[in-house]
């Protein structure tokens, strides 16, 4: 059994950290997440929800009910329950696990209704920004904050300085493109990749949301920028493949995700963003360096997309297109040959021939 109890708030050196204790297999820890006083006044204690999806992957993976200590949303109970539980069993093969609860609670919180989604300032997480500005969108809708989390995120490359450094440089990079956007950025810290030990890329969806979920009575919409065009999804190891379905499930009586852009190809929204002149700026999209490599898998496939469309040299700026245009040929070779197997290059190589590219680059 995995038993988590209800969350107080702490003061730590003039941040405010929101933790829980849960034990496992007789082993007692404490999850927490940080912010600055500004955002700690709205970390949430009157319900155990944030801590349960930030452990679930926990109970999941060691195959244990979970028992909460302290109230729980009853739509999240609902939903895990009912729901998402026994889908991600059969995704994965896991054993079937159950939440147990005895303190269900249907009442909403003091909420102040704001709008947040991420800005890593990928392109998932600037096209979400740019789809959710101007006069189209209901007032209610529009973003109010951005969120930037160190729960998992930067912890792919180097030693934990280099990871710290990663993320730091990262959070002063979104935090500039969102003053620029006239929006305040909240930046969370958490020691949960410290407690999972396991697959961001598999978990990410849940990270996020508990991260979330700490500010129940903050945010009343949150956009989860999409990954995979839904049309086209099928599940796999990537949590992003099923979050138009976890999403939902994962909404509380107080706030309600929505995965944000999935209708799009990424080759829509690389389009999308090359219009928005901010991106010109702050477009982050490196898996490995503080400012764009040119080299990584993200930034070859960015910029060959960006190449076929004619907005590539506005980016001078931001990438290293020196680095880039040494294995552009290698890459273009690799798309066309893995068009049929991976559904990104088949996107790529879709825009090369509605643009013409092959033949323009061959000069015929």
């Amino acid at each position: 059994m995995l038993t988590i109890y209800q969350p107080e708030k702490v003061n730590i050196n003039g941040n405010v950290r929101l933790q829980a204790k849960f034990e496992i297999a007789g082993v007692e820890d404490v999850l927490w997440y940080e912010t600055n006083e500004k955002f700690g006044r709205y970390m949430t204690t009157e319900r155990v929800d944030a801590f349960l999806v930030g452990l679930l992957w926990l109970g999941i993976r060691k195959g244990e009910n979970i028992k909460v200590k302290g109230p729980l949303s009853a739509k999240l109970f609902y939903g895990l329950n009912y729901h998402l539980l026994p889908l991600i069993s059969q995704i994965y093969k896991y054993k079937p696990i159950q939440v147990q609860c005895d303190q269900l609670v249907s009442s909403a919180l003091p909420n102040e209704g704001a709008v947040g989604t991420g800005l890593s300032c990928g392109i998932d997480s600037l096209s979400t920004a740019i789809e959710h500005q101007g006069k189209d969108i209901p007032e209610n809708y529009q973003i109010t904050h951005f969120t930037f989390f160190n729960n998992g995120s930067s912890n792919f490359w180097g030693t934990r300085q280099r990871q710290d450094k990663l993320f730091h440089a990262r959070v002063a990079w979104a935090k500039a493109c969102a003053e620029e956007l006239g929006k305040e950025l909240i930046v969370v810290d958490s020691n949960i990749n410290d407690v999972l030990k396991m697959s961001f890329v598999r978990t990410h969806t849940m990270r996020n949301v508990s991260t979330l979920l700490v500010f129940q009575k903050l945010f009343r919409i949150y956009y989860y920028s999409s990954t995979f065009q839904t049309l086209y999804t099928k599940f796999n190891n990537d949590s992003a493949s099923y979050e138009v379905i976890s999403l939902p499930l994962l909404s509380t009586e107080n706030v309600t995700f929505y995965s944000s852009g999935n209708n799009y190809t990424r080759v829509q929204k690389t389009q999308m963003v090359s219009n928005f002149e901010l991106s010109y700026k702050y477009l982050n999209v490196c898996l490995t360096r503080i400012h764009n490599c040119g080299r990584c898998l993200k930034c070859k496939r960015t910029l060959l997309t960006m190449d076929i469309q004619g907005s590539i040299e506005n980016y001078k700026n931001i990438f290293n297109l020196v680095a880039f245009n040494k294995v552009k040929d290698d890459y273009i070779k690799e798309v066309i040959a893995s068009r049929k197997r991976d559904p990104w290059f088949r996107e790529i190589y879709e825009e090369m021939v509605r643009k013409n590219y092959l033949k323009k680059r061959d000069g015929s």
